[in-house]
This record gives structure tokens, C-alpha cells and sequence, in this order.
């Protein structure tokens, strides 16, 4: 059962015309209800408390369904779908909502079919003159940045054929349609770089970015030759203005961080919360060959070291300046059950703090924030405190495990807890 399903026959009716308005006022209103008797309750019980009462699974499912009962939601559900016929029936008998924008961020109809890759629906739009280089208020986007991103070769091509930017200079992310297109996870396929290919043909260029996400090593020196500050060049606030150095590693491109590094990237930089190379390497998607590049720039650490799947080094690390703060961290945030034993045998301490994003956490917060049940196992083994509390949020790590979205780890360690008292 889908979670747009209704419930049982026994739920309450919408009243007509519902819209969301109204929607959020019942959920206040809900709220303040619940509080009477839970003061700790919150707008989201109100909300799931709200849509069961109407035969709902689901708050989003609830506000889907009024949204799609409004003139501009069967709009934008019809740009979304392709269905063309739909879309003209509606704009001959509204033709005021042809440049109607969707809340929050004012999408337009355009970039709703654009993201989707509909591209009748883009012609549609297009004929009856919607302006193909709107904006909307969220990333100050294109729909050219949208299609780009979800790897449309012929809606791009469509929307630059009719005059649409294929720069798309002054994003929010400042990566520009070539940037969005190349620059996020699952953008390395071949439609992504066929798209990025026909930007460049029309006039677009590379930046270090997107020269990385693309595994462009010839586009990278060609950047850094012309420009030896872009290896400083640092990207939006959403990054945490990471480097591309930085960049390199999360995206995985093993070959990128040796290139980068030889280019005299600084594998000791950091991002602007505080995040380093290392940091970023514990993604447990970064493969052991990212760390193999590493420790031949001068990047050799206990945490590298045993990454890279060099004990002996890690040994004669530890053993010529003791077991460094942060290591059993950063195994723990990597997800590798191994490396974290191996840690503990040679003295790192379960219960040892380390200072990350201005908070003072444990191994243990990070395992169970993302997950790693091995490995919150293998610390809870070591005699882990599950009870500990990091600096900043207050939150031990049965609560990290909840705000990562892991019950059944909180379950675990909460299991584990009671067994010890």
C-alpha cells in the first residue's frame, strides 16, 4: 500500500475545497490541542496525528492530496506526469496560471516538467510563451539546472534551442547548470556527460568542479595552469565552502585527489565547520584507493594509514606518537568493524572525546548516527557508554541514532543498555 492510500471507511471527510492554508491552521490548531495534555508535543505529532484522523498514512500524503485538489496542483501534477492533454485543458480554461509559481519556492510549471524530463509538456509551455530563463526563489535556478541535474539531454537542448542560458551563472550552489549537472551523487553516467558535453558546445565552460565530478584530469591542469587560485576556490555555504580537494575525496575520484595533490593542494585544509581531508574520507563510499593516494602526499595518519589497509604503518605511527585523537572517530563514522577493533587492541579509548563541528563526541555518536551496527557492537563490546552526551546538542547515543533516522540502532544499544544495569 502506497502511502497516498487512504485509510479506513471509519476516517473523518475533508470539508470541500480544502487547500493548504487551511491544512497548516488545523495542524496549529491540532497542536496547541495536543499540548493541553503533552507539553513536550510537537507540530509533526500534530501533523501524523492530523492526516490519520483523515485516512491518511502520512503527513506529506495528506498535503499531496489537497495540493493535487487545487487549479495549481493538478497543474503542476499534469506538468509533472506528461500529460499534455491535461495541462492544455486546464490553461485554456486559466490561462492567469500559466506562470503560476509552487509554494515554497515558487517554482514554475516549467521547471516542474524540466526536472522530470517532459518534454511535450516543456513544448507546451514554451509556445504560450512561458520565459524559459525564469528563476525560482529556492537556488535562483533555471529549469535548465533541473533538467541538467536529472541528466534530460533533450529538454536541455530544447530549453537552449530557445534561448535558454546555458551558463546559469548566480545559483545558489554557485555551480552553474554544468555544476549541477556533473556535481551531485549518481551524475557520472553517461546521460549526465552527455549533457554536459552539449553544454559545452554551447558555449559553456568547466570549472574545477565540475572538471573533477567528470574525472577531467587534461580540464583540471588546464584550470589550475590558467588559474593556480582555483585549487583555493572554495564551494557554496550548502558545502560548508568545501575546497576541491575536499570535493575530490567525497565524490570518490581517486585519481582527482592524486592530480589535485600533485597540483599542491594542501591535504591539511579544511572545510569552513572544520572538516578535513579525513574527515571526508570516512564516507563509507570513499574507496581504499582514495586512501592510497594519500599517504604519498605527505598525508599519513594512523586513520590513513589503516584505510588504506596498512597495519604496519598504522603500528609504527602509533608506536612513534601514541594513538592520535579522532582516529576511532572517523573508523567509527566509516562504518569498518575492523579498523575500530584494530584501534581499541592497540589502546585507542571507546569513551574518548573529539572536537568535530564545534562538539565534543564519541565513536559511538557517530556509529550510531549513521548506522553501523557492527560497529556499535564493537564499541558497546569495549565498554562504549552509551549514556555519554556530546557538548553541543546534548544527545546521547541512543538520541543520534533516532535523529539519524535509525531506529533499530537505538533499539540496539538501548537493548544493550538494559542488560548492563
Amino acid at each position: 500500500m502506497s502511502e497516498e492510500t487512504r485509510g479506513s471507511a471509519s476516517a473523518a471527510s475533508l470539508p470541500d475545497a480544502p487547500n493548504l492554508d487551511w491544512l497548516r491552521k488545523q495542524a496549529k490548531r491540532r497542536l496547541a490541542e495536543m499540548r493541553r495534555t503533552s507539553p513536550d508535543a510537537k507540530l509533526a505529532d500534530a501533523q501524523f496525528d492530523l492526516a490519520k484522523r483523515y485516512g491518511f498514512a502520512s503527513w506529506r500524503a495528506l498535503k499531496s492530496h489537497i495540493d493535487s485538489l487545487t487549479v495549481d496542483g493538478q497543474l503542476f501534477d499534469a506538468a509533472r506526469r506528461g500529460d499534455v492533454d491535461r495541462l492544455v485543458t486546464l490553461l485554456d480554461a486559466h490561462p492567469d496560471k500559466l506562470r503560476v509559481g509552487e509554494k515554497p519556492y515558487e517554482w514554475t510549471l516549467l521547471h516542474a516538467a524540466a526536472h522530470t524530463g517532459q518534454l511535450a509538456v516543456v513544448n507546451e509551455l514554451l509556445r504560450r510563451g512561458l520565459d524559459v530563463n525564469s528563476r525560482e526563489k529556492g537556488d535562483n535556478t533555471y529549469a535548465m539546472h533541473w533538467a541538467g541535474a536529472a541528466g534530460h539531454l533533450d529538454v536541455v537542448r530544447r530549453l537552449a534551442d530557445a534561448g535558454g542560458d546555458v551558463v546559469g551563472h548566480g545559483d545558489d550552489h554557485e555551480l552553474e547548470v554544468i555544476g549541477w549537472t556533473t556535481c551531485w551523487d549518481g551524475c557520472d553516467d553517461d546521460a549526465h556527460r552527455a549533457v554536459a558535453n552539449f553544454l559545452i558546445s554551447r558555449g559553456a565552460r568547466h570549472h574545477i568542479f565540475s572538471a573533477i565530478a567528470m574525472n577531467l584530469g587534461d580540464e583540471v591542469r588546464r584550470i589550475v595552469a590558467a588559474d593556480p587560485t582555483a585549487l583555493s576556490k572554495r564551494m557554496s555555504r550548502n558545502e560548508n565552502h568545501q575546497l576541491p580537494i575536499h570535493f575530490a575525496v567525497r565524490m570518490n575520484r581517486a585519481e582527482m585527489v592524486a592530480l589535485l595533490l600533485a597540483l599542491g593542494a594542501d591535504p591539511a585544509a579544511t572545510d569552513d565547520a572544520g572538516g578535513t581531508v579525513a574527515l571526508y574520507a570516512a564516507s563509507p563510499k570513499v574507496g581504499r584507493y582514495v586512501f592510497e593516494a594519500l599517504p604519498q602526499h605527505g598525508r599519513m595518519d594512523v586513520f590513513t594509514a589503516l584505510a588504506a589497509g596498512d597495519e604496519a604503518a598504522a603500528s609504527r605511527l602509533v608506536a612513534a606518537g601514541g594513538m592520535p585523537a579522532g582516529a576511532l572517530h572517523l573508523m567509527a563514522k566509516r562504518g569498518d568493524v575492523h579498523g575500530v577493533k584494530w584501534l581499541i587492541e592497540h589502546g585507542a579509548d571507546p569513551n574518548g572525546r573529539w572536537t568535530m563541528w564545534d562538539d565534543e563526541v564519541l565513536p559511538l555518536h557517530f556509529a550510531a548516527h549513521d548506522g553501523n551496527a557492527d560497529v556499535v557492537r564493537a564499541l558497546l563490546d569495549a565498554g562504549a557508554d552509551p549514556s555519554l552526551r556530546d557538548s553541543k546538542y546534548n544527545g546521547n547515543a541512543i538520541e543520534w541514532a533516532e535523529h539519524g533516522n535509525h531506529p533499530e540502532i537505538a533499539e540496539l544499544i538501548r537493548s544493550r543498555a538494559d542488560q548492563r544495569s
